[in-house]
């Protein structure tokens, strides 16, 4: 049997692809509709544009309550069954949609889905969370990133390959969580610690009693917003303080870039560019975040500590690269590096948030809670880019979007560089461990 690193000893690596394997499922919901929508629209000749926009919104709607369900209901023991459910409910789904032949079966069929999903979701990130620590953890989270957008660009082409055979077909990609079904056994905690080599207890196992913080030390983590010690949640209102900023960072950094799923196609029809053209640009964000979850350790090296700043400049420079230049090189080139900046923010938020779960029975709960405003920023983004242009009347301007979500991000990366000492804005949790360690060691003052 092969092993891989967890950063607490080794675990077989057999149980780390189970794990990765879930998400190959966390983007897809609505995912199948988009490509075909113009197809639905002549298949269903008697329903509204709103109604088929309805199979790609709802999803990602129902998605929400049912992620915070799953993060309420989780504990160490039920976690199994609740994912069990989850994506066979989710595969159920996917085998239904090849039987509807209706509008309302379609849009009953995408709430669902969205009910799978939502129980599915928090638990992708929370066992990495549970069986890696430190470095380890980094690496694997960005892994978990690049997985799920590389399958957002292989479920793109494949939808749009097999629709033109039959528009039933596209469901085959709701079939995928039948992967990380079958390979339950291997994620267990019974399978893994039966398995793993040279590691100690759980990392992050619930504690009666863990040491609380001096006084002082509090005192002090008050005054720099940085943790006195590594039990986040006996500090009380700062551990409160950074899962807000962990939350709202992800939320904005969503919303500021889910624009170019939402507008770039408008954008780029307005320049008389093919829709051909608006999936090849498309693709690139998905592709440069690919690689960012891939390279996200290397990245972090290079970069350092201010990794989230230059990773939320590049968000800034692709929006406005996009809204100003209107060649199709700028299109490609401003998408390309927008997602180079978001493939990075996103897997550095779930390490955040990683440390900052008081324990594993909570890390679930905790992630539900972040991803919930990743859920809430992708459907919130017509909505705000709607009632801002209403506010400027720029509604003929098929720029507008880009430049003012570029706008919001440079106040985003102005708090960054301001607050750049925060815990949840420092690219490597790890280098808050080194500090302690230093100020605990003698002779520091």
């Amino acid at each position: 049997m092969k092993y891989v690193d967890s950063g607490c000893g080794k675990m077989p690596l057999i149980s780390l692809i189970a794990i990765l394997s879930i998400s190959l499922t966390v983007n897809l919901p609505g995912l199948a509709i988009s490509p075909i929508m113009g197809k639905l629209d002549s298949v269903f000749h008697h329903v509204t544009e709103l109604e088929i926009q309805l199979l790609t919104v709802l999803p990602n709607l129902v998605t929400i309550p049912f992620i915070l369900f799953s993060g309420k209901l989780c504990t160490q023991k039920n976690q199994m069954f609740i994912l069990a459910m989850g994506l066979a409910l989710y595969t159920l789904t996917g085998v239904l949609y090849f039987f509807a032949d209706s509008m309302i079966e379609l849009i009953l069929l995408s709430c669902l889905l969205g009910v799978g999903c939502g129980l599915v979701i928090p638990l992708a990130a929370s066992l990495i969370s549970q069986y890696f620590v430190g470095k380890a953890r980094t690496r694997q989270l960005g892994m978990k990133s690049g997985i799920s957008n590389f399958t957002v660009i292989f479920a793109t082409l494949f939808v749009g390959w097999v629709a033109s055979i039959s528009w039933h077909l596209s469901f085959i990609v709701y079939m995928v969580p039948i992967i990380p079904l079958c390979l339950i056994p291997f994620m267990t905690d019974t399978f893994i610690e039966k398995h793993k080599i040279e590691a100690p207890a759980p990392p992050m196992q619930p504690l009666k009693e863990p040491a609380r913080p001096s006084e002082k030390d509090i005192a002090k983590s008050n005054a720099t917003r940085r943790p006195a010690n590594v039990n986040f949640h006996f500090q009380g209102k700062l551990s409160l303080h950074l899962m807000i900023c962990a939350m709202a960072l992800y939320f904005m950094a969503t919303y500021g870039t889910e624009v170019v799923s939402y507008y770039l196609p408008f954008a780029m029809d307005h320049y008389h560019l093919t829709t051909g053209d608006v999936g090849v640009a498309t693709a690139m964000f998905f592709t440069a975040a690919t690689l960012s979850g891939f390279f996200l350790a290397r990245i972090i090296r290079l970069v350092k500590r201010y990794t989230m700043q230059v990773a939320l400049l590049l968000c800034v420079v692709g929006l406005f690269m996009v809204g100003v230049l209107h060649a199709y090189w700028s299109f490609i080139l401003g998408v390309f590096i927008m997602g180079l900046g978001y493939g990075v923010v996103q897997p550095v938020i779930y390490d955040k948030t990683s440390y900052i779960a008081p324990n594993t029975a909570k890390s679930t709960a905790y992630f539900s809670y972040l991803l919930t405003c990743n859920y809430i920023g992708i459907s919130l983004v017509p909505f705000i880019i709607s009632g801002a242009k209403n506010l400027f009347n720029a509604h003929d301007n098929p720029n507008f979007s880009f430049i003012f979500n570029g706008c919001v991000l440079v106040a985003v990366l102005l708090v960054a560089i301001w607050k750049r000492k925060n815990f949840v804005l420092e690219a490597d949790p790890t280098s808050y461990e080194k500090q302690l360690e230093e100020d605990a060691a003698p002779g520091s003052k």
